[in-house]
């Protein structure tokens, strides 16, 4: 009997010394400084660079041409906003005969999209209450956006958020994607990323995802339209320390690969080959749908 009482108390002893202490620990560090990669999907995904094959000469052609292709949407000035639209116009994005147009008036939080066609109908779309929206975007099945959702908060707010995050995972990342759904309309959550692209023909999207503590090492990942999966394809550091990013990520003309110029400073989470005092590593990588492979494009230069 003593026995057993014995064998009773040591899974209460092990919660005491081990569980309850990090639970504790893990609390604590959330309300101070929020999670580092909490639900953004980051991942380390070392390189496996082919040499270019002569099929993808082609697409060497294309982005070495003058002019290069156009972003998928862009900045834009008030002056572009057409009639009818409240506040000033902060980016725009076209696809086929469609425009859409988002606007924020003098608190940026407060942001609003509207949608025209070819018959000058101008609409304005209902964006989901205190959703910080970016880089709205036409697909084949709708329409896609960025929100940001900071972990940057006040301590009450952030372990509030934390404890619900739990059963609701679309509040873990500080970026996600959010789309309509094509039988309702509603805005629904897709997936963890930020730095939405959206491919010329809409049936495909580049994305980034990065944490809040790793900030400056992204993921690349493809995303099939109207899938929940988005494989990543190469991660890689920022190089420097510059508000813009040290990379470009373009779409063929064709939507069937993808180019990405410009430096790194290396290619894991941690260790670097290249800091901020030396010139980096120049990447010049082009990956093709078709047969899911990375070639460096350097090795042919």
């Amino acid at each position: 009997m003593e026995e057993s009482n014995s064998n009773r108390k040591w899974p209460l002893a092990i919660l005491a010394a081990v569980v309850f202490p990090a639970l504790v620990l893990h609390g604590t560090c959330v309300t101070v400084l929020g999670p580092g990669t909490w639900g953004s999907g980051l991942v380390e995904t070392l390189p496996d660079f082919k040499a270019p094959a002569p099929e993808v000469e082609a697409y060497r052609q294309e982005f070495q041409a003058e002019p290069r292709i156009a972003e998928t949407g862009a900045e834009a000035t008030e002056s572009q906003a057409p009639a009818g639209i409240a506040g000033s116009v902060v980016w725009t994005h076209a696809w086929d005969d469609r425009v859409l147009y988002l606007t924020e008036g003098h608190e940026r939080s407060r942001r609003r999209l509207y949608v025209s066609d070819t018959s000058s109908t101008l609409d304005e779309v209902a964006l989901p209450s205190g959703h910080l929206v970016a880089r709205p975007q036409w697909t084949a099945d709708g329409i896609v956006y960025v929100r940001w959702n900071p972990w940057a908060v006040p301590p009450a707010s952030k372990l509030r958020r934390y404890v619900a995050s739990w059963f609701d995972p679309s509040l873990r990342p500080e970026s996600s994607l959010y789309g309509t759904a094509p039988d309702s309309g509603e805005w629904h959550f897709l997936m963890p990323g930020h730095s939405l692209t959206v491919s010329p023909d809409g049936r495909r999207a580049v994305l980034l995802r990065s944490g809040a503590l790793l900030a400056g090492y992204y993921s690349v990942h493809v995303w099939r339209i109207g899938s929940s999966d988005a494989p990543a394809i190469v991660s890689l550091r920022e190089h420097g320390s510059n508000a813009t990013k040290s990379f470009r990520i373009q779409w063929s003309a064709d939507s069937a690969a993808l180019h990405i110029q410009g430096r790194t400073g290396g290619f894991d989470r941690r260790s670097s080959r290249g800091g901020s005092d030396s010139d980096g590593i120049s990447i010049n990588l082009l990956y093709t749908i078709n047969d899911a492979a990375v070639y460096d494009l350097n090795l042919g230069s």
